[in-house]
């Protein structure tokens, strides 16, 4: 042991425990001092190697979840209505669970059955191993989550691209000298779907050496410090297109990486080749000339990429766009080469080989939507649970998941929670959602699990391994839901399963950094144990993608996306549209009962100084927000940061569960505007329709 290396401590013995932050993909590094048995503080760890020092105010402030007083501490069965719940013994729980999950599995079979997975355990490996071996001893197929509000559709792109809904491409941000980004805003998401602790550091030396442009209807955190593109809202698409035809138009693209990688090129030329250049521009809300010059700078600069998040997968033409994503990167000669577009390096045994499909292996019983990633579309469930028929859910298992404040549905979702038969949530609170639940068993805070960054495996820039231990035993009657799980099957007579760590490390120990259980120098999960700061791995080449392709060729085309290109029409230009934001200390819907976290938030609507003048609205107003589905309440904010015709409004506010703080802090939820259906997703990925929704705003005055 160095002397960096400090001494590993049980759980719960006081000093300093080092341990890692699961609130997102950036999985910083943490110290959290214990004193007592008890976390009385909590700091970066500055000698982690991978996020050295850097952590957001999230990370440090996690302690007061795992010792809020509203926390969940008790098993809880509700006794009454909504909300009402009593404390309940962990055997009297399991035994009626058990007994009520068998009599729905039995008499209306498995597809009765539907789980829903969240973020506030998802980001570490116990639920998101154990819930789908659960899942699979019964032969449960149904599985929810927030998937389809998030990623759906870039999954699905590519699926069509690459063969695999779980092969994605990522920037390679420590080698790009222009980076081009839409619908992204990682100074506050801390980078999605790209595992990067310090990510500011990264897009600042890319601003340094060349060019970091940011495309979003808002002047984001992220695009305030680089170079801005302001879009109109659902213009994506057409900025998309735009820079394809110059790229096509001016035979700036490789065309010998073309010929040798990809296929599909003379239909995607034709495609791009039936919209105009000038009405693209229009459409997107961007002048010809700035289009001209991004598309040939993205040509000219060896070491380029574009990279795209939530803004540009969640709306009406989300995999369309996703798609143009990566066809941009492979027009010009990006993906597998130093500075552009790469594969994540692999790190557990048997991630090398080629994997494929991920798409459609089930598909929503109303509206026929396929899942992506295993993520059934959420707009569908409130059906799934009220229409009668064959595999109406009866019952369902959640995990973490909020989705009366998280997915679509409104007072129809509210409504089917209502109706079920049994719901079992597994949670640190009592949320806007598991208020309707039988009963809510509590689990662990991140510090009070033993753990492994697998959330950052399929993102992995800089190849990077640790391993943490607990850093205090569980708070009260909290238990791991391997725990929980293994407990249910044992008393429906089912087999059990061993413990995630136990299993992954065995994955690990076969991979390229592992010790092929003793076989070779290498680590295990054991070995990490003695280096709690975590160690930098070197793995295989990220530069060799087309192994991680089914037939070695990228797809520039595919039936589904002649599809998407049919139905593409131009929305009109001229009316007012809505996209959601959110704060750095903010987490969707579930950490706003901190004080810390909170304090200084203020759910607005952003609105620019134009569009509050045209409707005659001020700074401070609360007016009425609308769509063609609901009406909520927001007060205005008049600000520069937003384009004219474009309104923002942060996701995961207006509470009314079980906390009283975030009870206390006001605002609407949003997602009650949006509509369920059919007609709510769409339909190649069952992507939830969030941004770009055209909406009205009234005077309150105007409207009583």
């Amino acid at each position: 042991m160095t002397e960096s290396q400090p001494k590993r401590l049980q759980p719960g013995e006081d000093g300093v425990h080092v341990t890692f932050c699961r609130l997102c993909e950036a999985h910083c590094g943490l110290a959290a001092k214990v004193e007592g048995g008890r976390i009385t503080d909590v700091q970066p760890d500055k000698e982690n190697p991978h996020s050295l020092g850097h952590v957001c105010l999230k990370g440090i402030a996690f302690h007061n979840v795992t010792y809020d007083p509203d926390r969940i501490l008790t098993p809880l069965k509700r006794v009454g209505g909504p909300g009402e719940f009593a404390p309940v013994g962990w055997d009297e729980a399991l035994d009626d669970i058990a007994v009520r999950l068998g009599q729905v599995i039995e008499t209306h079979g498995p597809d009765a059955v539907a789980s829903y997975k969240g973020n506030p355990i998802a980001f570490g490996i116990d639920v998101s191993f154990s819930l789908k071996a659960f899942l699979k001893t019964l032969g449960i197929t149904k599985y929810y989550g927030a998937g389809s509000q998030d990623t759906n559709a870039r999954l699905t792109a590519c699926y069509l691209a690459f063969g695999s809904a779980v092969t994605y491409d990522i920037p390679d941000l420590p080698h790009t000298d222009m980076l081009l980004m839409f619908g992204a805003n990682p100074l506050v998401s801390n980078g999605s779907m790209v595992w990067s602790p310090r990510v500011r550091h990264d897009l600042d030396a890319i601003a340094e050496r060349g060019r970091v442009v940011v495309v979003d209807p808002r002047r984001t955190e992220t695009a305030r410090r680089y170079q801005h593109v302001a879009v109109r809202a659902n213009g994506d698409i057409w900025l998309l297109l735009a820079l394809l035809r110059v790229l096509i138009d001016e035979e700036l693209y490789d065309a010998d990486y073309v010929a040798a990688h990809t296929d599909g090129f003379a239909d995607l030329a034709a495609a791009v080749a039936r919209n105009d250049l000038t009405d693209c521009a229009e459409r997107a809300g961007v002048d010809v000339d700035t289009i001209r010059d991004l598309a040939r700078s993205f040509a000219a600069t060896p070491r380029a990429v574009a990279y795209g998040r939530l803004g540009v997968c969640r709306g009406p033409h989300a995999t369309l766009e996703n798609f143009l994503l990566i066809a941009l990167n492979l027009l010009g000669g990006k993906l597998g080469r130093q500075g552009g577009a790469i594969f994540s390096r692999t790190i557990l045994g048997g991630s090398q080989k080629v994997l494929t499909g991920g798409y459609g292996d089930t598909r929503s019983r109303v509206g026929d939507f396929p899942s992506v990633a295993q993520f059934l579309a959420s707009a569908m469930l409130p059906a799934d649970i009220l229409e009668p028929g064959p595999g109406q859910v009866r019952a369902m298992i959640l995990t973490g998941g909020n989705m009366v404040m998280s997915a679509p549905g409104g007072q129809a979702l509210v409504d089917a929670l209502g109706q079920l038969d049994l719901i079992v949530a597994l949670d640190l609170y009592q949320t806007e959602s598991n208020r309707y639940a039988d009963y809510i068993l509590p689990v662990p805070t991140f510090f009070e699990r033993d753990d492994y960054p697998m959330a950052g495996l399929g993102s992995m820039i800089r190849p990077f391994v640790q391993v943490t231990d607990a850093v205090i035993p569980p708070v009260g009657e909290a238990r791991s839901e391997w725990e929980i799980f293994n407990a249910i099957l044992t008393r429906m007579g089912k087999p059990t399963h061993g413990r995630p760590m136990d299993d992954l490390d065995k994955a690990f120990r076969l991979g390229p950094a592992g010790d092929d259980m003793g076989a070779r120098d290498g680590w295990s999960f054991d070995k990490l144990r003695d280096v709690p700061h975590g160690v930098m791995v070197d793995l295989p080449d990220p530069y060799a993608p087309w192994p991680r392709i089914a037939d070695g060729r990228a797809k520039l085309w595919h039936a589904m996306i002649a599809d998407e290109f049919a139905r593409l029409t131009p929305a009109p230009t001229d009316t007012l549209r809505l996209i959601t934001h959110r704060d750095i200390r903010s987490l969707n819907s579930w950490l706003h009962n901190v004080p810390r976290l909170v304090r200084s938030q203020h759910p607005e609507l952003l609105m620019h100084p134009d569009d509050a003048a045209r409707l005659g609205v001020s700074n401070g107003e609360a007016v009425d927000l609308s769509t063609g589905a609901a009406t909520v309440i927001v007060c205005i904010a008049v600000t520069d940061d937003m384009r004219p015709g474009t309104v923002s409004y942060p996701h995961g506010w207006g509470h009314h569960g079980g906390w009283q703080h975030a009870n206390a802090q006001g605002g609407s939820n949003i997602n009650w505007l949006l509509p369920v259906g059919p007609e709510a997703v769409e339909a190649i990925s069952g992507t939830t329709i969030m941004d770009g929704l055209e909406v009205s705003i009234r005077k309150i005055a105007d409207a009583a």
